[in-house]
């Protein structure tokens, strides 16, 4: 296992342990769901997320090797 499947892996496992914790919280803790809509809701989460989107896009499909 190299580096960067170390890090996804630790990641992964981050996330998983996250949305286990939040589910038996009571709701003292944000949820996944209720993070992304408070980033959604406003206009600079917006805007930062078509600014990924556009430079997901430019990298994938746009420039040839």
């Amino acid at each position: 296992m190299n580096l960067g499947q170390l890090v996804w892996s630790i990641l992964a496992a981050a996330l998983a342990i996250w949305i286990l914790v939040t589910q038996f919280s009571a709701n003292r803790l944000p949820t996944l769901q209720s993070i992304g809509l408070g980033f959604l809701g406003s206009w600079l989460g917006r805007a930062i997320l078509l600014a990924g989107w556009a430079e997901m896009g430019w990298h994938l499909f746009c420039q040839h090797p």
